[in-house]
């Protein structure tokens, strides 16, 4: 085995133990807690739910949700779909900050990855048009309080054990 071969499997087999460990870490935490009390409200979420990721800074503003006969294509959203709001520098507007929609994602109710029992709402990044890096990306979500919902990040590497990576909140 050439020196380059062993040198990229010795970085995959780290980011993998790096990835396993990261989520054993996040699954046992204080948020999973409350993430495992969560439920799958009814309605649906619709409209714009303000993100947040506790801890850190970050342009994403939240998640917008569409409700029946709406979506970022124009068409029919009733199997759920939405897309991501971001804060753009736009130095041609008066406050240089603007709002940008991108990313879409389609949504469905399934039980939680590392919480089998739970239903949650999935939001899935595996369809036409997104990049390749963003495809393997699973958010799942449940509601901790009305309108308040705790999610987590997940990445889809190794087949039915996805890397949890962080929590975030989403608020009406």
């Amino acid at each position: 085995m050439s020196t380059l071969l062993k040198i990229i499997v010795a970085i995959i087999v780290v980011l993998i133990v790096l990835g396993i460990l990261r989520t054993w870490q996040l699954e046992r935490s204080a948020n999973q807690k409350v993430f495992a009390g969560g439920t799958v409200p009814n309605p649906l979420p619709n409209g714009l739910y303000n993100g947040t990721v506790p801890g850190h800074t970050v342009s994403w503003l939240g998640k917008k949700f569409f409700a029946t006969g709406e979506s970022a294509s124009g068409g029919d959203a009733s199997e759920g779909t939405g897309i991501n709001v971001f804060t753009l520098l736009d130095m041609k507007l008066s406050n240089g900050v603007t709002t940008s929609e991108k990313y879409p994602f389609k949504t469905y109710i399934g039980k939680g990855a590392h919480d089998g029992k739970l239903d949650v709402i999935k939001i899935d990044y595996n369809i036409a048009g997104n990049p390749l890096w963003l495809r393997p990306i699973l958010d799942e979500i449940v509601e901790i309080s009305p309108g308040h919902y705790l999610g987590k990040l997940q990445l889809r590497i190794i087949p039915g054990y996805p890397f949890t990576l962080t929590y975030f909140e989403l608020q009406k």
